[in-house]
């Protein structure tokens, strides 16, 4: 008898299978995931409103539409397109190139967030570009991206169930913005932070198209994790200064890296996110060379998120692979656990730093002027204004640290929304959020390619990573990290739509 069929046969093994059996069978796991006679999609795109959505984008399209038509057949449709460029033009090999450029090309540039954003932060010259570049990445590609569609003479959008959600949490936050703004300056800088990020979902799940292309920009987003997590290695080794007040004054922390990034706790959560990913391509990779390769990037990965010293992080790591875990393999929960028991040992700063978040002197410190203490302030906040709260951009974030006198970080989005927003605005959220995280489930559950069934599982435990780590930090609140959650997101909605994809062969 196999062991497979020892497990089975075996008390414990039928316990684990009636539980799987009673989970799958259950009106949460249904409503979650779907089921074999209702997909989600299919529901989302014969309900009234994916019809009304698809209407309205046709009827706005259908000009470009005929424009592109004309093209095509080289008839001119308007005074513009009856100026003819010189012949030298016309057969100008720089202009050919360019005109063969496609809109998803500029995913690329999404995708390398966080080395552009470091290097036009470098340079006092390159100032204003450092602060408003993603913005007009955002604008080209929206404005570049129907007319490329009209030319092609195909007009298509992905409907996701994801779409609604976006667009109803969008008009309560507009509600929110016009029924509660005692300054209407900070509170369109404040609202800026939970809406302009949200249009990169859009884009990562209709512009990607094939599993190669998936495939590359995952591979090139890991190559860029890595050489920022080597750099946050090279700063243990050297020992790289740091401020006072990242360490509490009872602690023995020999320094805390943050890379390119600038903050230990935002260069964690950028490694949350990217190391079930990286963990999904080395398990999904062929052959020993590739493995290794990836298990290569795993390490200083992993190394440069331990030497954040970010509690936070820590936990939101765990959490992640605990999820990845139980949803791809259960051996990853093994080698957690080992994780867990043996870095300690390694680096006593950990034991440190974890023995000091248990300890009651950390309690006592942070109720007196620590996170406790601001999660309190925020509580009052949500108690004072319970249904619209404060107004965007007054409490708890960074609009409010540059605009309000005396105020801070309150280290947790979500008491900060709850807070600017009131009860309103954080159920929107939440709900939203909890919407983001079913589209999620739904896609990994209607996958059949190997490759992209695991590159899913690792998108979705990193993504919950996130939402994890929210809980102790304001990680929405930073450029970076929100375009890369919203745009990975977005991904991980277009997976099953993608072209070239597996189908595993029957047994």
């Amino acid at each position: 008898m196999s062991r497979a069929q020892i497990w089975r046969e075996s008390l414990t093994g039928r316990l684990a299978a009636g539980a799987g059996l009673a989970w799958r069978q259950s009106v949460f796991c249904r409503w979650f995931y779907g089921t074999a006679r209702y997909s989600r999609q299919e529901a989302v795109r014969c309900s009234l409103t994916g019809r009304a959505f698809a209407a309205g984008g046709a009827l706005l399209a259908r000009p470009l539409e005929l424009a592109g038509a004309a093209i095509r057949r080289g008839i001119p449709s308007s005074l513009i397109l009856n100026l003819k460029p010189h012949p030298y033009l016309e057969g100008s090999t720089v202009l050919r190139s360019a005109a063969g450029i496609r809109v998803e090309t500029l995913l690329w540039l999404a995708f390398s967030y966080i080395i552009i954003d470091f290097v036009l932060r470098r340079s006092p010259a390159t100032a204003f570009w450092a602060g408003n570049w993603d913005e007009l990445l955002l604008i080209l590609i929206f404005l570049a991206w129907p007319v490329q569609m009209a030319l092609r003479g195909k007009l298509t959008y992905r409907l996701t169930p994801l779409d609604f959600p976006i667009c109803l949490y969008a008009a309560v936050a507009i509600f929110l913005f016009l029924v509660r703004s005692p300054n209407p300056g900070i509170a369109l800088e404040g609202l800026r932070v939970y809406l302009e990020y949200l249009l990169w979902f859009f884009i990562g799940s209709n512009l990607l198209l094939n599993k190669d292309q998936a495939r590359a920009l995952i591979n090139w987003l890991v190559i860029l994790g890595t050489l920022v997590a080597l750099h946050g290695v090279y700063q243990y080794i050297i020992g790289v200064p740091i401020p006072e007040n990242w360490v509490d004054s009872t602690e023995t922390v020999r320094t805390r890296v943050f890379s390119i990034v600038g903050s230990p706790n935002v260069l964690g959560s950028f490694l949350v996110l990217l190391l079930p990913v990286t963990l999904s391509q080395m398990l999904s990779a062929r052959g020993r060379a590739r493995k290794y390769l990836y298990a290569l990037c795993l390490a200083p990965m992993a190394l440069s998120l331990i030497f954040t010293f970010s509690r936070g992080a820590w936990l939101a790591m765990a959490g992640a692979l605990i999820i990845y875990g139980l949803i791809y393999n259960w051996r990853i929960l093994l080698g957690l656990a080992l994780a867990a028991y043996t870095a300690p040992k390694f680096i006593p700063g950990i034991a440190d730093r974890i023995g000091y978040l248990l300890s009651p002197a950390y309690l006592i410190s942070s109720t007196r002027a620590g996170r406790v203490a601001r999660w309190n302030m925020a509580i009052n906040k949500v108690k004072n204004n319970p249904l619209t709260g404060e107004g965007f951009g007054r409490f708890g974030g960074a609009v409010a640290a540059r605009h309000i006198p005396s105020s801070n970080y309150v280290d947790n989005f979500y008491l900060k929304t709850a807070a600017e927003t009131g009860l309103i605005g954080i159920a929107a959220l939440a709900w939203l959020l909890l919407n983001g995280v079913r589209c999620a489930l739904n896609t990994y559950r209607r996958l059949t390619d190997p490759y992209l069934k695991g590159l899913a599982g690792g998108l979705i435990a990193g993504l919950l990573g996130v939402l994890l780590h929210n809980g102790v930090e304001n990680i929405f609140e930073v450029p970076m990290m929100s375009t890369y959650f919203w745009l990975l997101l977005g991904m991980t909605a277009a997976l099953p739509h993608l072209k070239n994809q597996e189908t595993p062969p029957l047994d």
